[in-house]
């Protein structure tokens, strides 16, 4: 078995052979840090590395495992070899310039590969129906998001793609023609700033600015960000190629603007994209509630960049009714219970439905992790809130 795409350790050039100096060079070239390279950080766009999103993680983990001997083997035959040609004088090449270029070249194969690791990060496409208006002359057309969870997630569910997020994503065109967001559709195409709160991985977000061709601005914990920059970057092209735009940005629920310290790094709310609060005529969240603490949290972080209600509507247009969008998984009698504290959370805050429903969910990421490998079904709950 060898890793396709790579020459096996077994074919390059041996020194006691006393290879050419065009031959060692030319492996040297081979095992260059690329995206062909099993040690390699580059990201790797290629259809290969990229998994259906009906793969549970853990089928995609242990199917990564498998051959994790075979690419440490490979790894461990490189880095012998790479000592090899430092550790040999290579007597036989008599232009001194030569030998060293060939010293020079393998310590940086070496110092390329060091501190990585063989398992990789995970990445799967969604795809995702266009909306009809958009399908008339194609139909059956669809849209496929790229999104990365990193090889080591922890405990942070922020890491994790959930089925939640894809049926929200998926439902995204109905919901546009829903009674409570029909008056907001003719502004979506217009560039209606959209926020999503606990973005994760970013899919429901990325699909909002994909289909709905909004200005979508992804929010999560600071530790979040960086991974969901990178899927806002990965799929940047087709959400300009269809009109919308994203970004993302640190927005740590419950905290001001005033807990940010700039000497230390340290931010709580990116001031560049959150100056002020109820910026967001439209608010998205999907599956945001895991513990005790989570209703109030949210219905707060809700009400503080939800826009404020605007019986007249502004001059340029803008939406007269903000609206958010809500969806919880009821997983169980304690997700029900926590959703239902969370809409009353809502009420207090004059946040009420005027609209809502129920979809089905499917969760094979959840129910892998913590149902002995069977995935888990469960109802969908959503809702959308105006103010009062």
């Amino acid at each position: 078995m060898h890793i396709q795409g790579l020459t096996p350790p077994e074919l390059f050039p041996a020194m006691r052979k006393q290879p050419s100096f065009a031959e060692i060079m030319a492996c040297l070239d081979g095992l260059r840090a690329s995206k062909t390279d099993p040690m390699s950080v580059d990201d790797d766009n290629s259809d290969d590395n990229v998994w259906d999103c009906a793969t549970p993680r853990d089928e995609i983990e242990a199917l990564q495992a498998a051959s994790a001997h075979e690419v440490q083997r490979y790894a461990n035959a490189v880095s012998r070899y790479l000592g090899s040609i430092v550790m040999s004088d290579l007597a036989w090449l008599p232009d001194e310039d030569e030998r060293e270029n060939l010293w020079g070249t393998a310590s940086r194969r070496i110092a390329e590969r060091c501190g990585r690791t063989a398992m990789g990060d995970i990445t799967r496409r969604w795809p995702l129906p266009l909306p009809a208006e958009d399908d008339a002359n194609q139909p059956g057309g669809q849209i496929d998001l790229i999104i990365k969870e990193p090889a080591l997630v922890g405990d942070s569910l922020g890491f994790k793609t959930w089925g939640t997020s894809y049926a929200m994503a998926r439902m995204l065109p109905t919901l546009a023609h829903t009674p409570g967001l029909r008056h907001l559709q003719p502004l979506l195409r217009q560039g209606l700033p959209v926020l999503e709160l606990g973005a994760g991985t970013g899919l429901l977000g990325l699909a909002a600015a994909a289909l709905w061709r909004a200005d979508v601005v992804l929010s999560d914990l600071a530790t979040i960000v960086p991974n969901l920059a990178t899927n806002v970057e990965r799929n940047s092209k087709i959400i300009q190629a269809r009109g919308g735009r994203a970004r993302a940005g640190v927005l740590q629920w419950g905290s001001t603007r005033e807990e940010n310290d700039p000497d230390n790094g340290e931010v709580v709310i990116n001031m560049e994209l959150f100056p002020e609060d109820h910026q967001f005529p439209l608010v998205l969240v999907a599956d945001p509630i895991y513990d005790e603490e989570h209703p109030a949290l949210l219905a707060s972080a809700i009400d503080a960049n939800l826009a404020l209600k605007n019986q007249d509507g502004d001059e340029d247009g803008k939406a007269k009714s903000p609206r958010a969008v809500v969806m919880v998984p009821l997983r169980d009698r304690q997700t029900e219970k926590m959703a239902a504290i969370f809409v009353s959370e809502m009420a207090e805050r004059r946040l009420v439905p005027v609209d809502e429903g129920e979809i089905a969910g499917k969760d094979s990421d959840w129910g892998s992790s913590g149902n002995g490998g069977v995935a888990c079904e469960f109802t969908c709950s959503w809702w959308v809130f105006h103010r009062t």
